[in-house]
């Protein structure tokens, strides 16, 4: 199993009880489908250990995490690291960090948009508004004006370690890790 950390931990001000306390996320090639039908049943991987220290990691229960298409939340395993108190969270792969749809599909609409003119049935209106404006600033305040083609902007965008429809321009914006976000690419 592929497990790769996030490097930026979310901050957490005011939580004293926190302090300390790395929390982190471990994408793993899992399908989210087998996860919402299966629930906590779910046969979830550990992993060797501890990216921080190598240490063996305990199973930390469960925290509810949505992802689209499901209107329930879906449990998603966590675990700590008792040698350097870190929280991992394991996260099915080909999503980024804050997002509830999959890359694929926040490409797909992009593609969709860009060759046809409307949105997708499938996808709620209102997501696919916010990733379009969200797109176009960003493709205007990285890229410039030269680019024209919202597909091409996406794929130069995550390319160079965006995360095109975040509205978001600091480091948080930062795709974490390389593939699979290279592997969308133009037909």
């Amino acid at each position: 199993m592929g497990l790769q950390q996030s490097p930026t931990a979310p901050s957490m001000p005011g939580l004293a009880s926190r302090q300390g306390v790395a929390l982190l996320v471990l994408f793993v090639e899992v399908d989210v489908n087998r996860i919402a039908l299966l629930g906590k049943d779910f046969p979830w991987s550990k992993p060797s250990g501890c990216p921080h220290c190598q240490q063996p990691l305990w199973w930390h229960g469960f925290v509810p995490a949505y992802f689209s298409p499901f209107a329930e939340a879906v449990f998603i395993r966590r675990l700590r690291c008792s040698c350097c108190r870190s929280v991992h969270r394991l996260k099915p792969s080909g999503y980024w960090r804050r997002f509830r749809s999959a890359l694929a599909d926040i490409f797909r609409c992009v593609e969709h948009r860009s060759k046809r003119g409307c949105w997708q049935v499938d996808l709620p209106r209102s997501r696919q508004r916010q990733w379009w404006r969200r797109l176009r600033r960003m493709s205007v305040a990285v890229l410039g004006l030269a680019f024209v083609d919202p597909v091409e902007a996406f794929q130069v965008l995550v390319s160079r370690g965006f995360m095109p429809v975040s509205s978001s321009f600091h480091c948080d914006n930062h795709s974490t890790r390389p593939p699979p976000y290279r592997s969308v690419s133009l037909p």
